[in-house]
């Protein structure tokens, strides 16, 4: 084998160099399960080395040692481990110190190439399926999500942020999250979530501005803020960006529209005529979906209700199709409020009560809705968001607790520093 022992190949396969070197390896049957074979390697020093102190970094004689076993990567398909005698030094300054290995970091059960690993599988599967599958319990991953999650927090740098995003989630009823999204920066960079924390409304914005200026955030150098119509965010959201040019996202616009024409048609489903309800039994969806992402049976059916004239509904739907077409159809500014007015008038004088709400509301916030068609911020980054924190949240089925939900929103949305497999 060109005088290379089996040994020498494992050394230079895991990268160890003096005075590290691998002394035995052997495939011996599972503790746990005697069916299952295991891979164990054994890395050990050469007597006499000395290394480097942990904190001042002076070559120090050994004192002691203490034997250590890491969980390393699958060797095809048998589970491997590394045990180590890992020494301890003797430092005049800093008196016994463990010494730190190239394989793993301090405290750590896994080396870092399996760190790698699983960080890369964790931010496409469920934490508990990727407990399954490498035959880990699902605490050590959690555990190990939040340390990565906490080291790459503190690199954070928010001095090119110059458009923020805000919105709150619910979780587990009256449960709420409140996240913070950095829009796209003129560098090409990617949305990135900036702070998630517990609660909503001024308070959570507190927080978050304490946070953006501690991580070197100018807060007058954000030129565009967007969020939903909920006054408590934007006015604590305008006193911490003095600058901002406030947009009301036209996503919470449009979705209000549409929650009030579903609002119609249960109400219309509560009444006492037949004919409405036997027009709108099973039709939900049909008026909470855009028209192209119907079936085609569906926009048959919607398209025969259309033309009916005894359902409030489909006057409120008709409604929305219009608040669409300003969003889609207007071109500038000053189109844009000659179109909205027209219509804040017409759902104003509207004779359904739901409507005329709706048209007060769309009055009320004139201003913040006009923007965006100077601004033409959206949330919709933060939309996309919301669909992958759902998604986070059906995978785990829930969370023990808010603070693996918020670190795996970070770990997911944040576009963190975190550790790459290279496995080839």
């Amino acid at each position: 084998m060109n005088g290379f022992s089996q040994t020498d190949i494992f050394t230079i396969a895991l990268g160890l160099t003096e005075p590290w070197k691998v002394t035995k390896v052997e495939m011996i049957p599972s503790e746990k399960n005697p069916d299952r074979m295991e891979v164990h390697i054994t890395v050990d020093y050469q007597e006499g080395s000395k290394f480097p102190c942990p904190e001042c970094g002076e070559s120090c004689p050994v004192y002691d040692s203490k034997q250590k076993v890491w969980r390393h990567l699958n060797f095809f398909q048998y589970r491997c481990y590394i045990h180590a005698r890992v020494a301890r030094i003797g430092c005049e300054q800093h008196k016994v110190r463990l010494v730190e290995v190239p394989w793993a970091r301090s405290g750590s059960g896994f080396t870092l190439l399996m760190e790698a690993v699983l960080l890369t599988m964790l931010q496409q599967m469920p934490v508990s399926q990727v407990a399954k599958q490498v035959g880990e319990h699902d605490t050590r991953l959690w555990r190990l999500i939040s340390l990565y999650v906490e080291q790459a927090l503190e690199k954070q740098d928010f001095s090119g942020v110059d458009a923020i995003g805000v919105d709150e989630y619910s979780h587990k009823g009256q449960h709420y999250i409140t996240v913070f999204l950095a829009h796209p920066e003129k560098d090409g960079s990617k949305a990135r979530v900036l702070f998630t924390v517990e609660g909503k409304g001024k308070d959570t914005v507190k927080q978050f501005l304490d946070t953006f200026k501690a991580k070197q955030g100018e807060p007058d150098k954000v030129g565009d803020v967007t969020s939903d119509m909920c006054h408590g965010y934007r006015n604590a959201m305008t006193d911490a960006f003095p600058q901002a040019r406030t947009t009301v996202d036209k996503f919470h616009v449009v979705k209000m529209m549409g929650d009030s024409v579903d609002q119609i048609r249960r109400r219309e489903m509560r009444s006492k005529d037949r004919k409405k309800i036997g027009s709108l039994e099973g039709t939900r969806y049909l008026w909470l979906k855009n028209k192209q992402n119907l079936t085609e049976k569906q926009q048959s059916q919607l398209e025969l209700l259309l033309s009916t004239d005894h359902l409030d509904t489909v006057t409120a739907y008709n409604y929305r199709l219009k608040l669409q077409g300003f969003y889609e159809n207007c071109l500038d500014y000053e189109s844009a409020v000659e179109a909205f007015e027209a219509l804040c008038m017409e759902l104003s004088n509207s004779r359904i009560a739901e409507m005329q709400k709706v048209g007060q509301s769309l009055t009320r916030n004139a201003l913040e809705i006009l923007n965006y068609f100077e601004s033409r911020k959206t949330n919709a980054l933060l939309e996309g968001f919301n669909s992958m924190i759902s998604l986070i949240k059906h995978r785990a089925r829930g969370f023990r607790n808010m603070k693996n939900f918020i670190a795996m929103i970070y770990f997911v949305c944040g576009e963190l520093a975190l550790p790459k497999a290279t496995i080839m």
